[in-house]
């Protein structure tokens, strides 16, 4: 009686997590970035650079497929003020999305309240090389597909024909969603950092995948409304960054 109870074992790393009340904190699993990911990473910002600075071809594919019409009908915004009002709050759903795995997920919860400095930098180390492989395909995507955006119509009419937004490097990027591909990138990232290292606990977790799907699916769907993409652009990004 009155004896210290013994101390939770440690596995000696210098890093290694701990929860706020002190006790030691281990993820679900562990990650490792390697050469080959560097590789891969570096070579998929090559592409992302690349396909920045190349214009696309102004002499191929227009307008809509399958449903992507009605939904332009359905849900495009009436005024153009309205418009970009709406692609404005597309921007800043894109930016929070893409920065939230690197600020608040390694940054600030394995490193500073878990105590994981190892952990954090290749969780950022990861994120960083899915964010450059759904953005070298999609922007290879752009110059391939070189789709003319929903509001491409307008330019001469409703858009001033010498307005930036009909300039050929803004025009032709419709397909697909660079938008809707970063921020579902980010949404994927969260629920695997989330359900597979286990950051927050059960229910911290899972508000934090669905709270990253829901902004993913909110920009999306902006970018519909702003007349910036079609349905299936958005659908293909949501489907590529997911996977990435």
């Amino acid at each position: 009686p009155g004896a210290p109870s013994p101390a939770p074992p440690s596995s000696g790393h210098p890093d290694e997590g701990r929860g706020t009340d002190g006790a030691h904190w281990h993820p679900r699993r562990e990650l490792h970035f390697g050469t080959a990911d560097y590789v891969v990473t570096g070579a998929a910002v090559g592409v992302v650079v690349a396909g920045a600075v190349v214009t696309p071809s102004s002499r191929q594919w227009r307008g809509g497929i399958l449903f992507d019409e009605d939904v332009r009908d359905a849900l495009r915004v009436g005024s153009l003020r309205g418009r970009y009002f709406v692609r404005d709050m597309s921007d800043v759903g894109v930016s929070l999305a893409s920065t939230w795995p690197f600020l608040v997920d390694a940054l600030v919860t394995a490193w500073w309240y878990r105590g994981r400095a190892d952990l954090a930098r290749n969780m950022a180390l990861v994120s960083a090389e899915a964010f450059a492989i759904a953005a070298a395909i999609q922007g290879g995507a752009n110059l391939l597909g070189s789709r003319e955006r929903p509001f491409g119509r307008l330019c001469g009419t409703e858009i001033p024909e010498k307005s930036v937004d009909c300039e050929p490097d803004v025009r032709y990027r419709s397909f697909f969603s660079g938008h809707a591909t970063l921020a579902f990138t980010s949404a994927g990232l969260l629920c695997a950092n989330h359900l597979g290292l286990g950051l927050l606990g059960k229910t911290g977790d899972v508000l934090t995948c669905v709270g990253g799907f829901t902004v993913a699916s909110a920009t999306g769907v902006f970018r519909v409304m702003s007349d910036m993409h079609y349905a299936t652009d958005v659908e293909i990004g949501a489907l590529v960054g997911t996977a990435a």
